[in-house]
């Protein structure tokens, strides 16, 4: 029986890679046919693909290869040239722990990135599934990688009932018994190109898929009803006051985000409240001057804004102030914590896309000049 069995996931295997030679995507990180992957390229892709869509990554990924072509040249940039280049990618603490990371193998692996899955694991920002990808992508080794695409697949494969969340355990075991005896960087591909172009989520090509004779849905209506939803909570509700303040010459107040969380070590506006998941105030009108950013008189603007997280919504009050900047900045703390940035200069630095909406808005507004 177990010989049956293994000759199933050989054959499944076998017509994975066979249909993956012949439609494999071509991407910038990827090693051709017959070629040896560059361990640091499938680093730096992981990174960048974690929350994020192919097409999105590319251009950014061959402008950081084109910058920073080894992790020796990335380990040796300045933070804040990376992310400037990150800057509208998402999820800003990627970028420092590609930094903190390639700072790490560069001084304690000669700029080498390990081949252990256990080293791996203890490097900021590698998880489990970055840490799979790698193992088996950049060097071949017998690894079960895990993702989106795999989990959808192996969901119709199986047919399984329950959501995602709750049969990740028993679609991650699944996956490790078809594991091929080799070409393990090429075979994890091949499935994430099978999610990508065939078994896509909401509309499968099931009559072009390579494996439909093992999938129990395959082919039939039901395929694009697997994986199973689970049923979605309201996005939690989030309020924050953004200061906008501007000195003689219109130029505007920016600080370096030293918060952990979102946006960290990015380019900002001040703020306040949306940090912490509490409510804070929604119909925000004045601000009391003892409880105001300098303790300056802010005007807050009428019209509101909405941006939307992968984890909740937050609601956006802008406040305006104008001041001489020598009023400001006289202090040595506040020199070194804040800055005013002309506006013609704001695409020069490192703002997230929070951050540009909000910049936008005041512009749209006439707040500020474009």
């Amino acid at each position: 029986m177990n010989k049956i069995k293994t000759n199933i996931s050989q054959i499944f295997s076998q017509k994975l890679l066979f249909w993956y030679d012949n439609n494999r995507r071509n991407l910038p990180w990827r090693a051709q046919p017959g070629e040896v992957s560059n361990p640091y390229f499938v680093y730096l892709s992981e990174i960048m693909l974690q929350q994020t869509v192919v097409k999105t990554v590319i251009p950014y990924f061959l402008r950081f290869i084109k910058k920073w072509p080894s992790i020796q040249n990335l380990a040796n940039a300045d933070f804040d040239e990376i992310s400037l280049y990150w800057a509208g990618l998402g999820y800003y603490r990627r970028a420092k722990n590609l930094h903190e990371t390639a700072n790490f193998i560069s001084k304690n692996f000669e700029g080498k990135i390990p081949s252990s899955k256990k080293l791996l694991l203890t490097l900021p920002g590698i998880g489990e599934y970055t840490a799979s990808a790698i193992i088996a992508i950049a060097f071949n080794k017998r690894s079960n990688v895990v993702d989106g695409n795999v989990e959808r697949i192996f969901s119709r494969l199986f047919k399984i009932e329950k959501p995602i969340k709750d049969t990740k355990k028993e679609i991650f075991n699944y996956s490790e018994k078809y594991l091929p005896k080799k070409r393990y960087g090429d075979y994890a591909q091949a499935l994430m190109d099978l999610g990508s172009l065939i078994c896509t989520p909401k509309s499968p090509r099931c009559t072009l898929c390579p494996i439909i004779d093992f999938c129990r849905v395959g082919g039939t209506v039901n395929a694009k009803l697997y994986p199973k939803k689970q049923i979605k909570n309201k996005k939690p509700e989030r309020f924050g006051l953004f200061y906008c303040l501007l000195n003689e010459n219109g130029d505007i107040l920016i600080t370096i985000n030293k918060n952990q969380g979102l946006l960290a070590n990015m380019n900002v506006l001040p703020s306040v409240g949306w940090y912490e998941e509490k409510k804070f105030t929604k119909n925000l009108l004045f601000i009391p001057k003892e409880e105001s950013l300098f303790n300056l008189e802010w005007k807050i603007i009428e019209k509101k804004l909405i941006h939307i997280f992968t984890h909740f919504k937050l609601n956006i009050s802008i406040a305006v102030a104008r001041i001489d900047q020598s009023l400001l900045l006289g202090d040595e703390s506040d020199i070194n914590r804040y800055k005013f940035v002309k506006t013609k200069d704001l695409n020069s630095i490192a703002l997230p896309s929070l951050i540009k909406k909000i910049i936008k808005h005041l512009q749209d507004e006439n707040i500020i000049l474009n």
